[in-house]
């Protein structure tokens, strides 16, 4: 067996599609968004490959019991998906989900706690763990199953920290699977790491070294982790050949920074939809430079102090006020949370705070959008000056892939070097630290006044470097370190 053209069977929290009832009641598959989707179509197509994700709708629960929670054959859009959905009880799923995976493992990887007063461990994180160990367990069980039935062994590929247990529960069901762990956020270092409870901190490493192949998006995070792992009783960490042997398995460490595709962008950028779109938004934005965000409402992405960043560059450069503009276009996320529906009405409090300091006279220095509205954030990406990407981490950042790829004013990055797609774009980007307001200030200054040539320089640089990395690649470079992992083992037996 080969791994480059084995069955290819992907592990995801969220599927491809998911499933909603239409006015007649009937249930229709609504094919997901992103880059991990788009990025595994191809690949899964080619191999025959089968998608396991958890059942996260009433119409997933519904549409996997009519299959006796078996795979499901699904055409959305263009695309044809197999499916098959692990049906977790809402209870379950939401301690797995919301307590541990977005509570505990987001905020930790993220570096997000107000650690005066958060985080607060006890009987409750206790018993959401043992949910979110169980619904891992479900996991590594159907990906076994399935696995069992193909002709061909397959290859696992593990998708992010929700699932960080399962390479090792599968690997307890199936020693001799191929296995692929990819983390799509940062992972943290060992001294912030120390912040969660041992048996969390020490599962969830070990839960990944059941991997054959450990894959993040930039050196950092791999780095991060290697060193974390070094605190794990048993592990021994080669940090120079970026490998970790654990219970007498070899893990290699790998970076994979993941891409955008360019043709489906540009190909909407094209349509008379989003010409019309970009002037309304030409219109509101009139002769004035425009400053973009495009973000989902997360607490990592650091809008508010974007915002504050913007007020400090008015007051320091006062002769742009009237002549720039703020547009934040941001999608809501994980309004379930407390957390972030607090963070909600902070942004739109800024925001409205700097526009009564500082608007008049037909001038509004800040707009917000709150929606889900992918095709006004392309034909925004194709008018600003400036796109502003300051999360205080971020696993990889999209949007600062998407922008230059579409944008027709040889529009400047500022970036935060917390990104993990500063690695990839820095060289041709203005850096910053995403906790100085006064820097991101300077940086956007600097962005507006920059000489014409040096824009164009930059901005040619950031489209070549993404269209170099194409997403076939993010695919073919995992399955070619599977296959690496795959001969060696079979040199040892």
């Amino acid at each position: 067996m080969n791994a480059l053209d084995a069955p290819l069977i992907v592990a995801s929290n969220r599927g491809p599609v998911t499933f909603e009832p239409g006015e007649d009641g009937e249930l229709r598959p609504q094919r997901g968004s992103g880059g991990l989707v788009t990025a595994l179509t191809g690949a899964m197509q080619s191999t025959e490959g089968l998608w396991v994700a958890a059942a996260m709708s009433e119409g997933d629960r519904a549409r996997a019991g009519e299959t006796g929670d078996g795979p499901i054959d699904v055409e959305a859009g263009d695309s044809t998906f197999r499916v098959r959905f692990v049906s977790i009880a809402p209870d379950v799923y939401d301690r797995y989900y919301n307590w541990i995976a977005n509570g505990i493992l987001w905020f930790v990887h993220h570096y997000l706690w107000d650690t005066v007063r958060s985080p607060i461990f006890g009987e409750d994180s206790d018993r959401a763990w043992e949910d979110f160990v169980e619904v891992n367990r479900m996991f590594a069980k159907v990906l076994a199953e399935e696995g069992a039935r193909l002709p061909r062994p397959p290859v696992y590929l593990v998708q992010d920290y929700q699932l960080a247990l399962v390479p090792r529960f599968l690997r307890e069901l199936d020693p001799g699977a191929l296995v692929a762990h990819f983390s799509h956020t940062p992972i943290a270092g060992p001294t912030y790491l120390r912040i969660l409870p041992a048996r969390i901190r020490e599962g969830m490493l070990a839960g990944m070294l059941g991997a054959d192949v450990l894959s993040f998006h930039a050196e950092a995070w791999a780095e991060n982790f290697l060193m974390s792992a070094r605190a794990l009783p048993g592990a021994r960490v080669d940090l120079s050949r970026s490998r970790v042997v654990y219970e007498g398995r070899r893990v290699d460490v790998r970076v994979h920074p993941i891409s955008v595709e360019a043709e489906p962008m540009r190909a909407l950028a094209a349509t008379p939809k989003l010409r019309r779109l970009r002037r309304e938004l030409s219109r509101w934005r009139g002769d004035a430079k425009l400053i973009l965000r495009v973000d989902r409402l997360e607490l990592t992405k650091n809008v508010v102090r974007g915002f504050k960043a913007f007020e400090v560059f008015l007051a320091r450069y006062p002769e742009w006020v009237g002549n720039v503009r703020f547009l934040a276009l941001l999608s809501p996320s994980r309004q379930e949370l407390p957390e972030y529906r607090a963070y909600t009405d902070e942004c739109l409090a800024e925001a409205e705070r700097i526009n009564q300091a500082y608007g008049g006279d037909g001038w509004e220095p800040v707009r917000v959008r709150v929606k889900e509205d992918h095709p006004r954030a392309i034909a925004a990406y194709g008018l600003y000056d400036v796109l502003l990407v300051n999360p205080v981490f971020d696993g990889m950042n999209l949007v600062a892939m998407e922008g230059p790829l579409v944008n027709r004013r040889h529009g400047v990055l500022v970036l935060s070097r917390n990104a993990g797609a500063y690695g990839r774009l820095g060289r041709y980007a203005i850096g910053i630290n995403p906790f100085d307001v006064r820097e991101t200030a300077d940086a956007i200054h600097e962005a507006l006044t920059m000489p014409e040539h040096e824009r164009v320089r930059r901005a040619r640089g950031l489209s070549r470097l993404v269209l170099a990395n194409p997403l076939s690649r993010w695919v073919r470079g995992q399955l070619e370190d599977l296959e690496r992992a795959r001969l060696r083992r079979a040199q040892v037996s």
